[in-house]
């Protein structure tokens, strides 16, 4: 009974094995179908793939762009034509002669007379004391008597020099437009008949101005003879007042002036009217004025020096009432300005003196009185 029974237990096995593996080929006839082109099938049931080739991009298209600014040679913005200037005038350092102007200047020049002789001038200049000259035939006509140079007359002034000091000061200023500190010193000799001025003006070790005046003492006030200035590193130069000639004239240049009596060098000029000043205070009036004819180291002219009026000053030595006087030079011209400050209770003497110069950017030089003491004899 046993061995009938194995037999029969094997077949349910065998029948699963044979349903899965009729079912497994079933399924695999089913996909080959869907995927293999049969004859009987038609181009258009059928599934292809093509591959082509990617065709090259297209050229981009050029946008429409603002145009640029030009090249960079005509990008910069052309610049407007600058007005043609004539060339300024060339000025001639003062050491140096003008020997273009020698026949221009040594003849009498008309301007000067137009430009001093209104009423204010000639009242000014008071009554001309006859039989003498003021200067040169320019500085003549320049008082508004006479119609020819031997027939002018000058103005004389009541004078009294002033006594014998050396007067140190303290200087400021600029040199091209630097700072310049340093010491100067006039001295001033009153002799009774003659005088002599000597001043310096140093800033460390150098010079920035050195002058000599000699001459005499007589009915004209201070009458100088010869003049001697030396600026910088420039070469000295000389102007001479020859009496026995009565001719002014000067080492550095051919210029010349008949001489009549009553010139100043611009030395002298300030002791003049210091002089002035002591032979009579009511000359150095608020608005009065004072036309001398001044040399200075290649030509001379009229210097109109105008009185401002009374000044307090602060200086070194202290608190000091003053006279102050400009001489302003003409319009357009390179020369300087000139102010001075007479101290009435210090004898007249010279406390301040500024010399400006004018042109664009220029210098000065400054004096302030620092001390008196007695000149040297």
């Amino acid at each position: 009974m046993s061995e009938v029974s194995r037999p029969t237990r094997r077949w349910p096995r065998l029948l699963i094995l044979i349903a899965s593996s009729l079912a497994l080929h079933a399924a695999l006839v089913d996909w080959g179908r869907r995927q293999i082109v049969m004859p009987g099938q038609t181009q258009e049931q059928a599934i292809t793939v093509e591959l082509r080739p990617v065709p090259p991009p297209e050229q981009p298209v050029a946008l429409p762009v603002q145009p640029k600014a030009a090249t960079p040679a005509t990008a910069r913005p052309r610049a407007a034509p600058q007005p043609r200037r004539s060339p300024e005038p060339s000025v001639e350092p003062p050491d140096e002669p003008i020997r273009e102007t020698v026949e221009r200047i040594t003849t009498p020049v008309p301007e000067a007379p137009q430009a001093v002789a209104a009423p204010a001038a000639a009242e000014a200049a008071g009554p001309a004391s006859p039989g003498n000259g003021q200067g040169s035939s320019t500085a003549s006509t320049a008082t508004g008597s006479g119609d020819a140079p031997g027939d002018a007359t000058g103005k004389q002034y009541q004078t009294s020099a002033p006594p014998s000091v050396l007067l140190e000061y303290d200087v400021t200023g600029t040199k091209d437009q630097q700072p310049a500190y340093g010491r100067g010193s006039i001295a001033w000799t009153n002799e009774g008949q003659r005088y002599k001025v000597e001043g310096k003006a140093k800033a460390l070790f150098f010079t920035l101005l050195n002058f000599t005046s000699v001459g005499e003492l007589d009915a004209w006030g201070v009458s100088p003879e010869l003049y001697t200035e030396q600026k910088g590193f420039k070469s000295a130069t000389n102007t001479h007042f020859n009496r026995e000639r009565n001719v002014v004239s000067f080492s550095a240049s051919t210029t010349s002036y008949p001489r009549r009596g009553g010139e100043q060098d611009r030395a002298s000029l300030i002791w003049q009217l210091a002089a002035i000043g002591r032979g009579d205070p009511g000359q150095l009036q608020p608005g009065a004025v004072i036309d001398l004819f001044v040399a200075g180291v290649r030509d001379g002219e009229i210097w109109r020096v105008q009185v401002l009026g009374q000044e307090s000053l602060t200086l070194p030595i202290g608190t000091v009432q003053t006279w102050h006087v400009v001489r302003q030079p003409k319009p357009g011209s390179y020369d300087d300005r000139v102010d001075i400050w007479l101290a009435p209770q210090h004898e007249w003497y010279p406390v301040r003196v500024r010399y400006t110069d004018l042109r664009p950017n220029g210098d000065y030089t400054q004096l302030d009185l620092s001390g008196l003491k007695p000149a040297a004899q």
